[in-house]
Protein backbone atom coordinates (compact mmCIF):
# COMPACT_ATOMS: atom_id res chain seq x y z
CA UNK A 1 0.00 0.00 0.00
CA UNK A 2 2.19 2.66 1.07
CA UNK A 3 5.27 1.12 -1.00
CA UNK A 4 5.80 4.50 -2.71
CA UNK A 5 7.10 6.41 0.10
CA UNK A 6 9.72 3.04 0.44
CA UNK A 7 10.92 3.65 -2.62
CA UNK A 8 14.02 5.03 -3.88
CA UNK A 9 12.46 7.90 -6.18
CA UNK A 10 10.18 9.19 -3.25
CA UNK A 11 12.34 11.89 -2.60
CA UNK A 12 13.05 12.93 -6.20
CA UNK A 13 9.15 13.04 -6.90
CA UNK A 14 9.04 15.27 -3.54
CA UNK A 15 11.95 17.64 -4.66
CA UNK A 16 10.54 17.80 -8.22
CA UNK A 17 7.22 18.61 -6.42
CA UNK A 18 8.71 21.34 -4.40
CA UNK A 19 10.84 22.99 -7.43
CA UNK A 20 7.85 23.20 -9.76
CA UNK A 21 5.62 24.68 -7.07
CA UNK A 22 8.44 27.36 -5.78
CA UNK A 23 8.66 28.29 -9.31
CA UNK A 24 5.32 28.66 -10.69
CA UNK A 25 4.90 30.86 -7.67
CA UNK A 26 7.79 32.91 -8.42
CA UNK A 27 6.63 33.28 -11.81
CA UNK A 28 3.49 34.56 -10.44
CA UNK A 29 5.24 36.86 -7.65
CA UNK A 30 6.97 38.11 -10.79
CA UNK A 31 4.16 39.29 -12.85
CA UNK A 32 2.36 40.87 -9.62
CA UNK A 33 5.42 43.02 -9.64
CA UNK A 34 5.88 44.20 -13.57
CA UNK A 35 2.08 44.52 -12.90
CA UNK A 36 2.54 47.11 -10.05
CA UNK A 37 5.44 48.82 -11.56
CA UNK A 38 3.60 49.50 -15.20
CA UNK A 39 0.80 50.87 -12.87
CA UNK A 40 2.95 53.01 -10.84
CA UNK A 41 4.75 54.37 -14.25
CA UNK A 42 0.81 55.01 -15.53
CA UNK A 43 0.09 56.86 -12.88
CA UNK A 44 3.52 58.94 -12.86
CA UNK A 45 2.80 59.81 -16.78
CA UNK A 46 -0.24 60.98 -15.89
CA UNK A 47 0.43 63.17 -13.41
CA UNK A 48 3.70 64.49 -15.28
CA UNK A 49 0.91 65.38 -18.19
CA UNK A 50 -1.18 67.00 -15.75
CA UNK A 51 1.58 68.90 -14.11
CA UNK A 52 3.07 70.13 -17.59
CA UNK A 53 -0.60 71.55 -18.47
CA UNK A 54 -0.62 73.55 -15.72
CA UNK A 55 2.64 74.60 -16.25
CA UNK A 56 2.06 75.87 -19.43
CA UNK A 57 -0.85 78.19 -18.36
CA UNK A 58 -2.98 76.01 -20.95
CA UNK A 59 -6.68 75.54 -20.79
CA UNK A 60 -7.53 72.02 -19.07
CA UNK A 61 -11.49 71.30 -18.21
CA UNK A 62 -12.40 70.29 -14.74
CA UNK A 63 -13.95 66.75 -16.00
CA UNK A 64 -10.33 66.45 -17.11
CA UNK A 65 -8.39 66.99 -14.13
CA UNK A 66 -11.42 64.86 -12.39
CA UNK A 67 -10.43 62.06 -14.72
CA UNK A 68 -7.12 62.22 -14.51
CA UNK A 69 -7.26 62.77 -10.70
CA UNK A 70 -8.96 59.24 -10.64
CA UNK A 71 -6.80 57.83 -12.84
CA UNK A 72 -3.66 58.70 -10.98
CA UNK A 73 -5.03 57.32 -7.20
CA UNK A 74 -3.45 54.36 -5.91
CA UNK A 75 -5.94 51.16 -6.12
CA UNK A 76 -7.92 50.12 -3.49
CA UNK A 77 -5.94 48.87 -0.31
CA UNK A 78 -8.37 45.05 -1.03
CA UNK A 79 -6.99 44.93 -4.50
CA UNK A 80 -3.27 44.18 -5.62
CA UNK A 81 -2.15 47.52 -3.51
CA UNK A 82 1.46 46.16 -4.19
CA UNK A 83 2.11 46.04 -0.25
CA UNK A 84 3.66 42.65 0.11
CA UNK A 85 4.22 41.71 3.79
CA UNK A 86 6.70 39.32 2.61
CA UNK A 87 6.73 35.40 1.58
CA UNK A 88 5.54 32.79 3.82
CA UNK A 89 7.18 29.02 3.30
CA UNK A 90 3.28 28.01 3.46
CA UNK A 91 2.89 30.30 0.69
CA UNK A 92 5.80 29.60 -1.25
CA UNK A 93 4.41 25.53 -1.50
CA UNK A 94 0.53 25.53 -1.25
CA UNK A 95 0.57 29.81 -2.72
CA UNK A 96 -1.63 32.42 -0.99
CA UNK A 97 -4.12 32.42 1.00
CA UNK A 98 -7.84 32.98 -0.60
CA UNK A 99 -10.58 35.14 1.05
CA UNK A 100 -13.15 33.44 2.19
CA UNK A 101 -15.33 35.43 0.26
CA UNK A 102 -13.64 34.52 -2.69
CA UNK A 103 -14.77 30.79 -2.89
CA UNK A 104 -18.29 32.31 -4.40
CA UNK A 105 -18.05 34.32 -7.39
CA UNK A 106 -21.13 37.17 -7.93
CA UNK A 107 -23.58 35.38 -9.84
CA UNK A 108 -23.30 32.17 -6.94
CA UNK A 109 -23.61 34.78 -4.39
CA UNK A 110 -27.11 36.41 -6.01
CA UNK A 111 -28.40 32.64 -6.25
CA UNK A 112 -27.52 31.62 -2.86
CA UNK A 113 -29.12 34.87 -1.18
CA UNK A 114 -32.40 34.60 -3.30
CA UNK A 115 -32.73 30.90 -2.59
CA UNK A 116 -32.06 31.86 1.04
CA UNK A 117 -34.59 34.73 1.03
CA UNK A 118 -37.65 32.74 -0.41
CA UNK A 119 -36.61 29.66 1.79
CA UNK A 120 -36.81 32.17 4.83
CA UNK A 121 -40.30 33.76 3.26
CA UNK A 122 -42.15 30.03 2.70
CA UNK A 123 -40.57 29.29 6.10
CA UNK A 124 -42.58 32.61 7.24
CA UNK A 125 -45.48 32.02 5.63
CA UNK A 126 -46.20 28.33 6.95
CA UNK A 127 -45.93 29.38 10.35
CA UNK A 128 -48.44 32.21 10.06
CA UNK A 129 -50.64 29.94 8.14
CA UNK A 130 -50.13 27.61 10.66
CA UNK A 131 -50.52 29.95 13.59
CA UNK A 132 -53.87 30.72 11.68
CA UNK A 133 -55.03 27.73 11.76
CA UNK A 134 -54.81 27.03 14.91
CA UNK A 135 -56.25 30.07 16.02
CA UNK A 136 -59.47 29.12 13.93
CA UNK A 137 -59.34 25.72 15.83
Amino acid sequence: MFSFIRSRYFPHAIYSLAITSISIHLVSQKRKVAEDRARIAARISILESVIEQLRENKDVPLHELNRLHRLAQPPVAGENSGESKGISWREVFLGPRKAADSEMNDFDRRDWEKSMSLLLITRFLSNLTKCHSERRA
